[in-house]
């Protein structure tokens, strides 16, 4: 049925020839390079089958189709380089003050829907939950390693929230939506050397207020260990510190992680399919502008 759907959408050729489930992993390949592009910050494969137990083990489906009926697909992790935000978003938000913060908004709202990036605000999101124990603020966080029996000089060696904060400026661990549509246009108007990163950002915005995302985990009872992109702040922050106590924490109780960012079933009704053909398409679209965005506000460590 999967096979007839990309038929009907112009994605296989009606003189084609093959198994279906060759024909429909070509269609899905040639559907998200056209929309996706060649990345150059973000990596995924993309897994398709006619049963969940060829994805990944402990991902939890619904069971509203009959499981002979259902295709489905997922975005398996691939490895990135790491890359560095701090030269580059401090001249810009220097140059033009407020715009970097709401490029790491966006980064951080858009990359939720599509592949979720590692940054510093990611990484302290992380640490509440795996070392902070869900605090925020340094003295809830005093609070509860004491009442659990920790040293003061335990928590000197420890990644506290005043010591994790203090590598970063607030606004790039906290970031804000500064400059609203209006402002980036006037941006992109005026030309020079932000106008194409104003643009970017419009373009990221646009798509995400239009519906565009990816497959996630959300209701499968596991979550990704890996991430679509990682960017630090500089050679002096602590976060692949951060990132390697949570690879750590993770193949600890592995049963509650996977490597896949995302798996879904494919709805097969032909108004389903056209509407998450759309939305995915959108999606696939916002990543290659996240790409794009990247490429303005980081470089290679």
């Amino acid at each position: 049925m999967l096979a007839l759907r990309w038929l009907d959408a112009g994605e296989i050729q009606g003189d084609a020839s093959g198994m279906p489930q060759s024909l429909v992993q070509q269609a899905f390949a040639r559907w998200i390079n056209r929309h996706a592009g060649q990345l150059e910050h973000f990596a995924f494969g993309a897994l398709v089958a006619t049963g969940a137990e060829a994805i990944s083990y402990g991902l939890q489906f619904s069971t509203e189709q009959d499981e002979e009926t259902r295709w489905y697909w997922a975005l398996q992790s691939e490895q990135v380089v790491w890359l560095s935000l701090k030269e580059r978003i401090t001249h810009i938000e220097a140059t033009s003050p407020g715009l970097g913060e709401t490029v790491l908004y966006w980064l951080q709202r858009s990359s939720g829907k599509t592949l979720f990036a590692y940054t510093p605000a990611t990484a302290r999101q992380v640490c509440e939950y795996i070392h902070w124990q869900g605090s925020s603020e340094q003295d809830d966080w005093v609070e509860e390693m004491t009442a659990m029996g920790m040293t003061a000089a335990d928590m000197e060696e420890a990644i506290s929230p005043d010591w994790f904060d203090g590598h970063f400026p607030n606004w790039v661990i906290d970031p804000k939506r500064v400059l609203d549509d209006s402002a980036l246009g006037e941006i992109a108007a005026a030309g020079g050397e932000l106008a194409p990163l104003a643009s970017a950002l419009l373009d990221v915005g646009r798509l995400d207020a239009d519906g565009g995302e990816l497959p996630g985990l959300e209701g499968m009872d596991v979550e990704c260990v890996y991430f679509g992109a990682y960017l630090r702040w500089g050679a002096d922050d602590p976060l692949e510190r951060v990132f390697d106590d949570f690879i750590e924490y993770a193949n600890s109780v592995s049963d509650g992680y996977t490597d896949l960012f995302g798996a879904q079933a494919v709805p097969l009704d032909q108004e389903g399919f056209a509407a998450w053909q759309r939305r995915t398409e959108l999606g696939l679209q916002l990543l290659s502008a996240l790409d794009r965005l990247i490429g303005f506000i980081a470089e290679p460590v």
